[in-house]
């Protein structure tokens, strides 16, 4: 347990950030209510202010523990494995399965870019920094598999995964992502 000014906290941190993530990323970040928050979390709104400063506060948090979910799943094998061509594969793969499991949800910094539409600085500057990366290590992925106009390339590629979102955030079939990661692999494959 952590303290706050000497008083022990009543709640564990991690599963409190662990159910504010859940909330937000299915209902997004204005739409979710302090009000959802205290019934979904068991806390008051006191809590919430005095453990996160603000709603938005509790969202950066539980947003930091999203990064390193999707870092961990997706983005470091993309930006770690030797072979450019099938880890590109695998990230898109693994990204289908991301965005569609539990209800269609898409990614949650993606839902939040569209969402905020540059409104907030924070949350605009944590959603750049996260495409950047992405569209770095899909470059990265390319340039190491030796594909010409990586760059352009990895562009093309950025477009789908935001694709892929829109369309898992939307409601999209499990079929209609599977078209779109095969379309994907058929645009890799005339790459080699």
């Amino acid at each position: 347990m952590t303290t706050i000014a000497g008083r022990p906290r009543e709640f564990d941190r991690q599963q409190v950030l662990d159910g504010a993530l859940e909330l937000f990323w299915l209902n997004g970040y204005r739409a979710t209510t302090t009000r959802e928050l205290e019934q979904t979390l068991g806390l008051s709104q006191s809590s919430i202010y005095n453990a996160f400063g603000s709603k938005q506060g509790l969202l950066m948090a539980a947003l930091g523990r999203y990064e390193e979910r999707i870092s961990r799943s997706l983005v470091e094998p993309l930006e770690t494995a030797e072979d450019g061509l099938a880890a590109v594969m695998r990230f898109f793969d693994d990204l289908a399965d991301w965005v569609t499991h539990d209800g269609h949800r898409g990614c949650m910094i993606i839902n939040l870019m569209a969402e905020d539409a540059g409104a907030d600085e924070e949350i605009t500057d944590r959603t750049r920094a996260y495409r950047a990366r992405v569209k770095q290590a899909l470059g990265d992925a390319l340039t190491r598999a030796g594909v010409d106009q990586a760059d352009a390339r990895s562009d093309l590629l950025y477009g789908m995964v935001l694709g892929l979102n829109i369309a898992a955030r939307g409601g999209g079939f499990e079929s209609e992502i599977t078209r779109l990661v095969d379309s994907v692999r058929v645009i890799i494959d005339s790459w080699r």
